[in-house]
């Protein structure tokens, strides 16, 4: 009797607060069901500086370490984000609904896809959150530092106008195998710098050497939000280093001697 009571009072709760965010319902459900599974499994910490204004255009930027980053971020906000994600994963069955759903923005590797960099525009237009990785991939995972950036996000804050947001993710999987980053639980954080302030840039032509210059500037702003600047470094082992990938590596030997 008390469990189906309390259990009532949960979910006139959660209409409450549904009704009040004027999301639609599967919005406001993946949302919050990103938030708690990323602070509670995969212990991400959020720390901000600045929060995300409630509507709007914005553009956020963030180091690349592994496949579940996105995940990491989309807890930081109250709101959908639309990710800029290469084209080939669009092919993934499943994937691919979500990401339409998402308004995921697919991404030629040529670095001259002009047409992602309409669509991402025409996001902004829509008031909505486009977050890109400015590496085009993932950093020097576990090396604490970051690649040199592609010139689309430094061409995309400078084209749009709206304001761009650093972020840092630090900690977490940090390699490239896909499943474990996914599956494991990890530990980090995230942290959300304040807004950009491009308007030195504003009204200039945009050429290479004003999007070297953004996009140098991007990569500062997220370097500058890690929180162990400074502080001795503990080495992440790569990819089969690790004992979980030692451990595959000798299940698959031991599979492959009693063949």
């Amino acid at each position: 009797m008390w469990a189906l009571i309390i259990g009532g009072l949960l979910a006139g709760a959660w209409v409450t607060a549904w009704r009040r965010s004027e999301q639609p319902a599967l919005d406001y459900f993946c949302l919050g069901l990103t938030r708690g599974i990323t602070r509670l499994y995969y212990n991400i910490w959020i720390r901000r500086r600045s929060p995300f204004p409630p509507a709007g255009p914005l553009i956020l930027v963030s180091n690349h370490t592994c496949s579940a980053d996105p995940a990491f971020l989309q807890a930081c906000a109250r709101r959908a984000m639309s990710f800029m994600i290469a084209e080939e994963y669009f092919d993934i069955p499943g994937a691919n609904w979500l990401f339409r759903y998402m308004h995921c923005i697919p991404v030629s590797r040529t670095g001259r896809d002009i047409k992602s960099l309409r669509i991402a525009l025409r996001r902004l237009k829509d008031g909505r959150i486009v977050c890109l990785f400015p590496e085009g991939s993932l950093s020097g995972t576990g090396r604490g530092r970051m690649r040199m950036t592609k010139r689309g996000a430094a061409l995309l804050a400078l084209r749009s106008g709206a304001p761009v947001f650093p972020a840092f993710i630090s900690g977490g999987p940090q390699h490239t195998h896909v499943p474990s980053a996914w599956l494991l639980p990890t530990r980090g954080s995230v942290t959300i710098g304040r807004p950009l302030d491009l308007s030195a840039y504003r009204g200039r032509r945009i050429d290479r050497k004003t999007l070297e210059e953004v996009g140098a500037l991007l990569v500062r702003a997220i370097v500058a939000l890690d929180p162990r600047a400074g502080k001795p470094r503990i080495p992440v082992l790569p990819l089969g280093a690790n004992p979980y990938d030692r451990k595959r590596r000798r299940s698959r030997q031991a599979k492959m001697s009693t063949v």
